[in-house]
């Protein structure tokens, strides 16, 4: 039998850092004269703001129009610092850390007072405050002269490094190009960290991100104060090439190329948005010749591009994908049925612990209220969910089902009673911290991160199981190391649960590419993931077909009996609630109008009436 050998193919970081080191070491040599010079220069400051503004707008989905400000503050932090304006003369290597810390608290706290804020309000705040610092700059001239006003800050100190004047504008552009290749390290770390997987869950969906355990108000703040770190740090790269420093430096023009940079490469894709940075910097000097018509051909090419591919000029480069062998398909290339490949997985039953109901009480609902305006949508309810019970909650449509779970879940806060959970009044958590505390959600209606892989839907669950943070990330420490590969193998493990649907291939597939029914699988998964003891799986067939139905009410079986998961399930089909449940509670206009099995509830008349309007025989209701 022949064996599958993929392909080598060398992958984008490695061409990425090639291409880097060509800048460092080749391309200042070949260029004729110091324009030129100037010009590669500028572009690795370009691309230094570009990868900053991709934290922000493509990793996390702000839209940030204070960013060309914090390259301001970086640029005007330097200025203060290296040169006779205030008789400061620090170090190049001691000022350019601070100037970016200066830029990251001043993006930190204006973050503090903007960040719940979303679309166009954080657009309309934040360019107020780039707006504001611009008007700054050019009135703190009196009466005390702080910054130069229109005339600026020149003449700065001479950069040293290791007893090397960097004076010549190839020397610059080694200095610039080797703080480039720093910010892209930074930031090809932080995407492929747990810190990323987070801004990835919440530019995707943020309700979803949260209700996995991201605190996603902190992880925006984050996103916003790193972005700025960056931009602060690129300020005072330029302006010490520049040798000056004026307030038309950071105007809203130069926040737009850089906005159009990010857009063209793909946000949230870093090599991308070098390519972006990189032919956005050169363009308009090629065209330079064209005098009057330069800008007009310019602007068509970016217009024409953002007609013909608004996912970006390079947001898919081709040629770095692995050949991975379809599971799907035999030795001949045809393509197998779906069905065999899920009922042909081995499962191993030897030695396996079967998990029953427990006497314990797990999760326990007191009186709980909530009002919608003049509608009472959960109406003085009070259940008790036991350890390992399979717990069904049915109703009609609108009987508080959802409301019932967004409020366990925290999303909505009750107006009276609480929800106990191990002994802990949970009523006022917000939904991370009811992640964390250890019980899962799915939703009625699909919330995955469809531009995310398979296996990063899951991985993303584990932030609130993890610790890693920033410094650990940057320099891929221990913590780092182990949590990443515990992560990746549990995210393969929980996958496998569902046989070779969501295996193989799949791990790198878009989960957009998924059928319906697999997405509603690896929304399950990814509940899971978060390590949970009670899962709440709202209508986990909904949109199935009879067989697909068939084996996801094996699964929430298995769920229980081989897994040990405690599971609170809504469910409109009536034949999975009979295959599955311990216990069935119906509600019907936010109240709990009949506990107890599936065949007492079924014949109760109550019951009955809630779904047909009118009494009936129990016989009707087994496929409502």
């Amino acid at each position: 039998m022949k064996r599958f050998k993929p392909r080598i193919k060398i992958g984008p970081t490695s061409v990425t850092i090639l291409f880097f080191v060509l800048s460092l070491a080749v391309i200042p040599r070949l260029l004729p004269d110091n324009y030129w010079q100037s010009i590669f220069s500028i572009t690795g400051v370009y691309v230094m703001l570009a990868l900053g503004l991709n934290i922000v707008a493509g990793f996390t989905g702000l839209l940030d129009l204070s960013y060309i400000a914090f390259f301001g503050i970086g640029g005007y932090t330097f200025a203060f610092l290296c040169s006779d304006h205030f008789g400061i003369h620090l170090p190049f290597l001691l000022a350019l850390p601070i100037c970016a810390l200066t830029a990251m608290v001043s993006g930190f706290l204006l973050g503090l007072t903007s960040i719940r804020l979303k679309g166009d309000y954080l657009a309309i705040v934040t360019l107020a405050f780039a707006q504001i610092f611009k008007l700054l700059l050019l009135n703190l001239d009196a009466p005390i002269n702080i910054t130069g006003g229109v005339n600026g800050i020149y003449a700065f100190d001479q950069v040293t490094l290791l007893f090397i004047n960097i004076v010549t504008p190839e020397n610059y552009s080694v200095l610039i190009w080797t703080c480039a290749l720093l910010v892209f390290l930074v930031s090809f770390r932080l995407k492929a960290s747990r810190i990323g997987r987070g801004w990835n869950a919440i530019r995707e969906d943020e309700l979803a991100a949260n209700a996995i355990g991201i605190n996603t108000t902190r992880m925006k703040l984050y996103s916003f104060a790193t972005g700025a770190m960056i931009a602060g740090f690129s300020g005072a790269v330029f302006v010490s090439f520049q040798d000056s420093v004026f307030p038309n430096n950071f105007d809203f023009q130069q926040l737009v190329i850089v906005y159009c940079m990010v857009i063209i490469g793909g946000l949230g894709n870093i090599y991308g948005v070098i390519a972006g940075a990189v032919v956005l910097s050169i363009l308009p000097e090629i065209l330079r010749e064209y005098g009057g018509l330069r800008m007009m051909i310019y602007g068509v090419a970016l217009v024409s591009i953002m007609a013909l591919r608004p996912q970006g000029l390079f947001s898919a480069i081709p040629g770095f994908t692995k050949l991975v062998k379809r599971p799907d398909k035999d030795e001949t290339g045809e393509l197998r049925a779906s069905t065999d490949l899920y009922y042909s997985q081995d499962k191993d039953e030897t030695d396996v612990k079967r998990y029953t109901k427990q006497a314990i009480p797990l999760l326990e609902i007191q009186n709980l209220t909530l009002n919608f305006g003049g509608l009472t949508a959960v109406d003085k309810l009070d259940f008790c969910l036991h350890k390992n019970e399979i717990l069904s909650i049915i109703g009609p449509n609108g009987a508080g089902k959802s409301t019932l779970f967004n409020i366990i879940s925290g999303i909505y806060q009750s107006d009276q009673g609480k929800v106990i959970y191990k002994d802990l009044d949970i009523s006022a958590y917000k939904p991370h911290r009811v992640a964390k505390a250890g019980i899962a959600r799915t939703f009625q209606n699909l919330r995955l991160f469809n531009e995310l892989s398979v296996i990063d839907n899951i991985k993303i669950s584990r932030f609130c199981r993890t610790k890693a943070f920033f410094f650990s990330a940057i320099f891929n420490l221990n913590l780092n190391k182990t949590e990443e590969k515990e992560t990746h193998e549990t995210a393969k493990k929980i996958l496998k649960m569902f046989g070779r649907r969501l295996t193989g291939y799949r791990y790198d597939q878009k989960v957009s590419q998924l059928s319906y029914a697999n997405r509603r699988r690896v929304e399950i998964a990814r509940a899971m993931a978060t390590g949970p003891e009670i899962l709440l799986l709202d209508e986990p067939s909904a949109g199935m077909n009879p067989q697909e139905t068939g084996e996801i009410t094996e699964f929430i079986k298995e769920l229980r009996d081989r897994f040990g998961y405690t599971i609170l399930v809504i469910e409109h089909k009536l034949n999975l609630v009979k295959a599955v449940s311990d216990r069935v509670i119906v509600m019907d206009h936010g109240e709990k109008i009949c506990e107890g099995s599936y065949d007492d509830v079924a014949k109760n008349p109550m019951v009955i009436e809630a779904y047909l309007g009118k009494k009936g025989k129990s016989g009707n209701q087994t496929n409502s």
